[in-house]
């Protein structure tokens, strides 16, 4: 893969609020070859949201690389300085690399190669306007999509402009190739973003949240099944009632995904049933409604989009804190067959619970980013209830708090 050249300066580091440093703590060798069954560590995002480093931690939770690259970093091949808005993919990349993606108003694509901590390219999905994209998903050897959630207001001046829509990408040149339009006919003022993707068979999933312009009010949310080898819309499915539905979650058997809706939030957030979370057939497609699980009305809050599997039955999410109500977050565990809620976590803080990873049948455990602490947070999900175990610190370089995980 090549590597492009170095076009970063300290003038831009120094505008990311981050003084630079001597240097990162590298990559680690991982166990393993790359698109195994069970993921060889967790890459970590740590972001105050104006910076952000990168960190590798083990599946068993020790820290291989206190930072990999971080705002602060100039090194060969990172032609655009990290922003504070970084998230990682939702599914574990087959290529084994770390790709980082600088949503909002970077628009940047950062591959990393996780052994050295070596940039391996930059890639932009801007198309001439501030794209906002919210997810990658390699779906073959060399091809990749990616989920913009911007529109741009003034498309037709550049290929592949439009946004709202999935990009197609070659992996090997890093290079937009084709797009895939996700607005439909009928949706009125409510625009797709596209916000998470799950591979379901030969499909890739895409969430919509179909906000309108003010984003003050939304339409039932939408799940898009995409074609991986032709790039056509296979199905479309919409869930009446719910709003603002975002990041998936594959049972260890993969014949249910999961998917948990926010709602419309605002100052004045109604519990109305437009949050919950939603099983879905993944063995029908288009995949059938199979329940809803009205945690967020068991919470008295919001959910927040994090949601993983710790087993067949179980679910681990987090729920949005109120700064001006006074709750905090909460990280909670549903029972997928009864609907039984569980308080995991009281964050003591709100919007400081991130990302959940859980790895059943591998480490059997279930990670949560807890930027109020400044540590990950950890359950063994083979016991009932789940058992938390001793916080990790993994930013030990620069000292940001952990607010993304991703699987390698």
């Amino acid at each position: 893969m090549r590597r492009l050249a170095l076009a970063g300066s300290l003038a831009t580091l120094a505008a990311c609020g981050v003084s630079p440093v001597s240097g990162t703590t590298g990559g680690a060798a991982l166990d393993g070859g790359a698109g195994g069954a069970c993921p060889r560590a967790l890459a970590v995002v740590d972001t105050d949201y104006a910076s952000t480093n990168v960190s590798l931690v083990s599946p068993d939770g020790q820290v291989r690389s206190a930072s990999l690259v971080s705002s602060a970093s100039a090194a060969p091949g990172l032609t655009t300085a990290l922003s504070g808005d970084v998230v990682l993919p939702l599914a574990r990349p087959a290529s084994g690399e770390i790709v980082l993606i600088d949503r909002y108003p970077n628009a940047v694509l950062t591959w990393l190669d996780p052994a050295t901590g070596d940039v391996l390219a930059q890639a932009s999905v801007a198309t001439g306007f501030s794209s906002n994209p919210h997810d990658y998903l390699e779906v073959g050897a060399h091809r990749a999509y990616v989920t913009r959630y911007g529109a741009n207001p003034s498309p037709g001046r550049e290929p592949f402009d439009e946004g709202g829509d999935l990009l197609v990408l070659d992996t090997t040149t890093h290079a937009v190739t084709g797009r895939v339009a996700l607005a439909q006919s009928g949706d009125g003022a409510y625009a797709p973003h596209p916000d998470r993707m799950v591979r379901v068979g030969g499909a890739a999933w895409v969430s919509l949240q179909r906000f309108d312009a003010s984003f003050a009010s939304a339409a039932d949310a939408r799940v898009v099944g995409v074609d991986v080898a032709t790039d056509a819309v296979r199905f479309s499915l919409d869930l009446p009632g719910l709003a603002n539905c975002g990041s998936f979650a594959a049972s260890p058997s993969g014949k249910v995904v999961a998917l948990a809706c926010s709602g419309v939030l605002g100052p004045h957030v109604a519990l109305d049933g437009r949050s919950a979370v939603v099983l879905l057939d993944a063995t029908a497609e288009p995949p059938v409604e199979l329940r809803r699980l009205a945690v967020a009305v068991a919470l008295g809050a919001p959910l927040a989009p994090p949601l993983a599997f710790a087993s067949e039955e179980t679910l681990v999410g987090v729920a949005f804190g109120d700064v001006g109500g006074g709750r905090s977050d909460v990280a909670y565990a549903v029972d997928a067959r009864t609907g039984a809620v569980t308080r995991l976590l009281d964050a003591g803080a709100a919007f400081a619970l991130g990302d959940v990873r859980c790895s059943p049948g591998c480490s059997g455990l279930c990670w949560l980013a807890d930027a109020h602490s400044g540590a990950l947070r950890s359950w063994d999900a083979a016991t009932t209830p789940l058992a938390p175990r001793d916080a990790l610190v993994v930013d030990t370089a620069i000292g940001l708090p952990p607010r993304g995980l991703g699987e390698l």
